[in-house]
């Protein structure tokens, strides 16, 4: 089966889990949602991008599926708990630091 057509919406029941990596009120709010497959496990996506280029830097320029309504596929789950732990070990290892690093450039750019 080609991603096309795993990726369909007709092998999703319509129901899905928010997941978030809210750990104290000084982390901003990263948000996910798992949608639920017609055999019962959850693809886990992205979609909350800061800007179009941060969504073409961590899925399109990579290779990486993304869909403009589900976002950015990260992995699949068996539970809440597994989609919980996944996006939080996503945000940790791929956005953070990917944001943190483009901050550095950011503003190292305009101090030259």
């Amino acid at each position: 089966m080609n991603m096309r057509m795993y990726f369909d919406s007709e092998n999703y029941t319509g129901n899905h889990l928010h997941v978030g990596n809210w750990k104290d009120k000084s982390t901003p709010i990263v948000e996910g949602i798992a949608w639920v497959r017609e055999d019962g496990l959850m693809d886990l996506f992205f979609n909350d991008f800061k800007t179009d280029r941060e969504r073409e830097e961590l899925f399109i320029n990579k290779g990486y599926y993304y869909e403009k309504f589900l976002g950015g596929y990260i992995g699949i789950v068996k539970t809440d708990e597994e989609a919980y732990a996944m996006f939080e070990q996503w945000v940790d290892e791929v956005l953070y630091q990917y944001r943190n690093r483009n901050k550095d450039k950011t503003s190292c750019e305009g101090t030259e």
